[in-house]
């Protein structure tokens, strides 16, 4: 929790909190000490702006026996009872202050209640204008002679063979920068060129319509339309698609392209020439049925979010749904796509 600082720096105090806290003599649990202090500080006269709680990375969770996987993957959200940090007995703790007086307060405060804990600081910090720096240093990317993806404050440059897609970074998966989706606008392309190789690119999907399953952004199901498709879009997070409709604006394609909070509500008699689907394994193989299901009879399928290991599962799974012996599958650094054509 936090609120925005007024004045050019926060201040920052740090703490080794053990996970049970000796304070005004009584003990109470990390947790608990954290809503003392918004109860404390939290207001205009004590300053405290935010509290960071600490940071364990999941590859560290996995080396404690926290998790079991490197990432946690769900239909939906991850589970909100999940916390690493409250396993660990002793975590390192930022609390931000709106000024260097208010910071050393609360420290004296503390210290004169008994706390266990060691404090450090405050350290000043520089409030940035973060917009203004990211606008400044991203400036898109290309990718290769089919894609480029560029910011709403840069021009991108199209021709007969290639397209850039404006894409404001915001709450969805799929700025272009991620292998994974770099690789399913490649397959896209592929796919195009494969039903209409002689049309200008913005024409090849022409007629045809799209699934994008776990549209994140709304990069490829802007992709596809672009290249003249009509799309459905499924989405579970609806931030993600506020930001894939505002995206969809900046590439003029928000007729072509709907989105939806899940498979259900599209029509079950919907059948689509390119199904895609940007998702990591355990979500991929849980909607097996429901993905082949909308292929036609001359669909291309494509798969993102693997690494090396999950291909086989993926396609032993798929191919036994298809009846296609093999998928062709592409690699970028760690990660893979997986294609079927019918």
């Amino acid at each position: 929790m936090s609120s925005t600082p007024s004045g050019s720096s926060t201040y920052i105090l740090r703490a080794r909190l053990p996970r049970q806290i000796l304070c005004e003599g009584r003990s109470i649990e990390r947790d608990q000490f954290f809503d003392l202090l918004w109860a404390w500080f939290g207001s205009e006269e004590g300053g405290l702006l935010g509290i960071h709680e600490g940071t364990l990375l999941s590859e560290e969770a996995v080396e404690l026996g926290l998790e079991t996987d490197s990432w946690t993957v769900d239909s939906g959200e991850a589970p909100r009872e999940r916390d690493w940090m409250a396993h660990q007995a002793e975590s390192e703790v930022e609390l931000y202050f709106a000024s260097e007086a208010l910071a050393l307060g609360a420290r004296d405060s503390l210290v004169e209640a008994g706390t266990t804990a060691s404090f450090s600081g405050p350290f000043e910090q520089k409030n940035q204008d973060w917009d203004a720096e990211w606008k400044a240093t991203w400036k898109g990317i290309s990718l290769g002679s089919d894609w480029s993806v560029t910011p709403p404050w840069e021009e991108g440059k199209n021709s007969a063979e290639h397209i850039s897609l404006r894409l404001n970074p915001g709450a969805g998966f799929g700025t272009g920068t991620h292998e994974t989706t770099q690789l399913c606008l490649h397959l896209l392309a592929d796919a195009a060129r494969g039903i209409s190789a002689t049309t200008p690119v913005e024409q090849r999907l022409s007629g045809l319509r799209v699934l994008d399953f776990g549209s994140g952004s709304g990069i490829l199901a802007i992709a596809a339309a672009r290249m003249g498709a009509m799309v459905d879009a499924v989405e579970i997070d609806p931030l993600a698609i506020d930001n894939a409709r505002e995206n969809a604006s900046l590439n003029g394609v928000e007729d072509r392209v709907r989105f939806h909070l899940s498979l259900e509500t599209l029509d079950p008699k919907s059948q689509y020439e390119v199904v895609l689907a940007n998702i990591l394994r355990p979500v991929l193989v849980e909607f097996c049925d429901h993905l082949t299901s909308r292929m036609g009879d001359r669909s291309s399928l494509i798969l993102s979010g693997l690494i090396e290991p999950d291909v086989t599962v993926i396609d032993s799974v798929f191919s036994r749904a298809l009846g296609i012996p093999t998928a062709e599958v592409r690699s970028l650094n760690e990660w893979r796509a997986m294609r079927w054509q019918r």
